[in-house]
């Protein structure tokens, strides 16, 4: 079970501050609160980070510029206690005025959500019971994912046992496999960025002759007032545009868009076959063919 609890917090001119711990004999010092806020990264774009302190090793949860730390004891299972981490923190009050009584209630709860998810208390959710016995009876076969490109990994087939939150349930497989209930097998690949490990993408668009991201779209529109096409650049935000045929105003969700064409701004270059790039939506690193296949897909099986 973990040792002991504690919030600190980051002040962009006095670095990091010491809050609150739970037992309270147990308080972290300056320096150590430090180690703990580098463990997310240089800029703390890191959700959850790993640190190792002389007093044994922390897991902690950044939520800017808060930060919930977990000392651990010796040999204790990592994974396991980031998974109830990430499950304490949607019941925890970041904007509380009395941390002493709310790091006393998580370090409980964050005990509590450890039994319910490990060993015979695990077995005891009905959906699980349910699950277990269908894969066993051969009746699922597989908990295979359906990758989606928000970097989310669903288990269609575990949603009609373990619920539709695809986070908690992929967390309750990994329990189920810490317990030897269920084994992992790859199953195809996943984005997962090199330099930070996150999956989260965004999608840029560069002229294919100089580079530039400065690009506008220009539209081919089809008035629904005089039937004619006409051409607009369209940025965000607008509620109307105005046709160049009839001169009148159109809302934007009654025009047909019939085609789009990306024009330049800085080499006036106009193409319909632009330059994509993918870029990591949390470190904004270029990912290239190795960070687009360098994630593995789990399925689940039934372990043998």
């Amino acid at each position: 079970m973990p040792k002991a609890i504690h919030s600190i917090w980051w002040d962009d001119i006095l670095g990091p501050s010491v809050g609150r711990s739970y037992p309270e004999t147990d308080s972290l010092t300056g320096e150590e609160a430090l180690i703990v806020f580098m463990g997310h990264g240089v800029n703390r774009e890191a959700e959850v980070g790993y640190s190792k302190l002389p007093r044994g090793l922390v897991i902690s949860y950044m939520k800017p510029p808060n930060c919930i730390a977990i000392l651990l004891e010796e040999g204790e299972n990592t994974p396991t206690i980031e998974r109830n981490l990430l499950r304490l923190v949607k019941y925890i009050d970041f904007n509380s005025d009395a941390w002493d009584t709310e790091l006393q209630r998580a370090f409980e709860l964050l005990n509590e959500l450890i039994d319910e998810t490990s060993g015979a208390e695990l077995l005891t959710n009905p959906g699980v019971k349910k699950l277990v016995e269908d894969m066993s009876n051969d009746r699922v076969h597989a908990l295979t994912p359906k990758h989606v490109l928000r970097a989310t990994v669903r288990y269609p087939k575990a949603h009609d046992y373990l619920g539709s939150d695809d986070d908690e349930v992929v967390r309750m497989l990994k329990d189920l496999e810490d317990e030897n209930v269920l084994e992992s097998r790859t199953y195809g690949r996943r984005v997962e960025c090199r330099q930070c490990g996150d999956s989260d993408l965004t999608i840029e668009l560069l002229c294919p002759h100089c580079d530039s991201n400065d690009i506008h779209k220009v539209y081919t529109l089809f008035c629904p007032k005089c039937s004619n096409q006409f051409h607009a650049v369209m940025v965000d935000d607008i509620a109307e545009v105005t046709c160049l045929s009839c001169k009148e105003p159109v809302k934007v969700g009654e025009l047909a868009i019939l085609d789009v064409e990306p024009l330049c701004n800085k080499c006036g270059t106009a193409s319909n076959d632009p330059r994509i790039v993918f870029r990591c939506a949390t470190c904004s690193k270029h990912l290239r063919g190795a960070d687009l296949l360098a994630g593995t897909g789990l399925a689940y099986y039934p372990k043998e």
